[in-house]
């Protein structure tokens, strides 16, 4: 059968927000009340998309960029491949989640904060990976692509 024939995958067009996610220590784990979802733009949409609103200032940098309080995170939960540099949702063993970047720490994986204030911690394997931050928005419209940071920063 011709592929032109063959019905087209539907990819959702709003995200819902399903909690919040700490940058800083974890949250209470508690669940979420309202429901909300965000208009996703075109070439901000995945399968398995959620969006979590940020809290504390641990993945804030010092010119106002990274993540800042208040902000909303949209995290691909299909891209799980831990790539160094990047952010992602964890989830704690208490069920909290937070938000960190990925990288090295004396050859073991560790979550670092971009805000220097805030010192790494170690992943074990009680902690799991919840999927990639994708893009931030400071209002839920407005979508922007969260950037790659490597060993220099």
């Amino acid at each position: 059968m011709p592929s032109y024939f063959l019905p087209r995958r539907y990819v959702p067009s709003k995200a819902p927000l399903v909690g919040f996610i700490s940058a800083g220590l974890a949250l209470d784990p508690s669940p979420f009340q309202r429901r909300v979802t965000f208009p996703i733009p075109l070439g901000f949409r995945r399968f398995g998309m959620f969006a979590l609103q940020v809290d504390g200032d641990s993945m804030s940098l010092p010119d106002g960029g990274g993540l800042p309080h208040g902000c909303y995170a949209l995290v691909d939960r299909r891209d799980v491949l831990t790539q160094y540099g990047h952010v992602f949702a964890f989830r704690m063993p208490d069920g909290s989640m937070v938000v960190k970047r990925l990288r090295l720490r004396a050859g073991r994986p560790a979550m670092y904060s971009d805000n220097p204030a805030h010192g790494p911690t170690l992943l074990d394997s009680s902690m799991r990976n919840m999927g990639r931050v994708y893009a931030t928005s400071l209002d839920g419209l407005h979508w922007e692509h969260t950037k790659y940071r490597g060993w220099d920063h």
